[in-house]
C-alpha cells in the first residue's frame, strides 16, 4: 500500500470520527438546548382553524423540523402538546414515520382537536384583563426508529407570545311569526353574535334550520352574500325561516301537550371570512339545543336593556 492511499484511509477515518463525536456530543446531554446550532429543534404555531362546531373546533399546526447534524434523523412518529398560559389545549401524535435528511428540514401541517370549553374559558379570562394575546407553550418529542447512540426519544420545547383568539359567540335570542298563510308560513328567528376579536368577521352564506319537538326541520332558511359583524361587538341578527302552515299546527297541537317546554335545536353553518389568517376560511357548524321558554325568557331580559 502507498503512502497516498495511507493518507487517503486516515483521512476517511478521521472524517468518520469527527461525525460520531458530533453526534455523540449531541445526544449526551439530558437535557438538549434547541438554540444550539449542533441540534435539531422544532418551531410550530397555530396556522389555521379549520371547523368550528358548538363543542370542539380543529385546527392546524405548522410544524417545521430542522436537522442541523451531518447525519440524517428517522423519526418513528411525533408527540406534541400545546399550553396556553400553562393549561393543556392540545394533547396528540403524528404517527406517520419521517425522514429528516443531514442538514436540512421538513416542514409538516399537524392536525389538532381542541374542546371549546376549554380555549373559551382561557380566552375569556384574559380578555377580561384586557389582554390581546396569550403566553403558548409548545413541546414535541421525537421519537426515533431505533435507538442512537442509546437515545430513543428527544424532547423539545418552544415558547412564543401569540394573539389570543376569540371564537364567535352565536345563540338563538328568539323568534317572532310574521305570516300565517295557507301553504306558507314566516317565522323569523333572532340570532345573538358576539365578536370579541379585535378585527372584524364575515359569515359568507349562512345557512340556518330548526328542528321544534318532533319535527325534525321545523324551519329552514339562508341568506345570500356575507354578514359582517364587527370587531368587539354583539348584535341581534334577526333571520327569516320559511314554514309550512301544516307544520304550525303540528307545533301548535304539541305545545298543547309541552307548552313552553317544547325542545328545539338550532342548525347554523357558514364560511368565516377575516383579515386573520388563522380564521379566514374556516368552516362554523353550530347546534343549539334548548326550550322555548328559554328563548322568551332572553326576549324579556332583551326588552330590558
Amino acid at each position: 500500500m502507498n503512502s497516498r492511499s495511507v493518507f487517503k484511509w486516515i483521512l476517511i477515518l478521521v472524517l468518520i470520527a469527527a461525525v460520531a463525536f458530533a453526534v455523540w456530543y449531541f445526544f449526551r446531554k439530558s437535557d438538549p438546548d434547541p438554540a444550539s446550532g449542533l441540534k435539531p429543534r422544532v418551531e410550530m404555531t397555530i396556522a389555521h382553524i379549520s371547523e368550528i362546531t358548538d363543542s370542539t373546533i380543529k385546527m392546524e399546526l405548522k410544524t417545521l423540523v430542522h436537522n442541523p447534524l451531518p447525519v440524517g434523523m428517522h423519526l418513528k412518529n411525533i408527540n406534541y402538546v400545546v399550553k396556553m398560559n400553562d393549561k393543556t389545549i392540545v394533547e396528540d401524535h403524528y404517527n406517520k414515520p419521517l425522514e429528516v435528511k443531514a442538514a436540512d428540514s421538513s416542514l409538516l401541517t399537524l392536525p389538532a382537536k381542541v374542546k371549546i370549553r376549554n380555549l373559551r374559558v382561557e380566552g375569556d379570562e384574559e380578555a377580561a384583563k384586557g389582554q390581546d394575546s396569550a403566553n403558548y407553550h409548545f413541546k414535541t418529542i421525537l421519537h426515533f426508529e431505533k435507538p442512537f447512540l442509546g437515545k430513543d426519544s428527544l424532547v423539545l420545547d418552544i415558547d412564543k407570545r401569540l394573539p389570543l383568539y376569540r371564537l364567535p359567540k352565536i345563540r338563538m335570542a328568539g323568534y317572532d311569526f310574521k305570516k300565517l298563510g295557507l301553504k306558507e308560513s314566516d317565522i323569523v328567528v333572532k340570532v345573538e353574535v358576539g365578536n370579541m376579536n379585535p378585527f372584524s368577521l364575515e359569515f359568507q352564506d349562512p345557512v340556518y334550520a330548526m328542528d321544534l319537538g318532533k319535527q325534525k326541520r321545523f324551519a329552514e332558511g339562508a341568506v345570500k352574500g356575507i354578514t359582517k359583524v364587527k370587531s368587539k361587538s354583539r348584535d341581534i341578527y334577526e333571520i327569516p325561516l320559511e314554514v309550512s302552515l301544516g307544520k304550525v299546527i303540528k307545533a301548535g297541537a304539541q305545545m298543547l301537550g309541552k307548552g313552553k317546554d317544547l325542545p328545539f335545536s338550532f342548525y347554523f353553518k357558514s364560511k368565516i371570512k377575516s383579515e386573520s389568517d388563522v380564521l379566514n376560511n374556516s368552516d362554523i357548524n353550530l347546534i343549539m339545543d334548548g326550550e322555548l321558554k328559554d328563548l322568551e325568557a332572553f326576549q324579556k331580559n332583551l326588552g330590558r336593556k
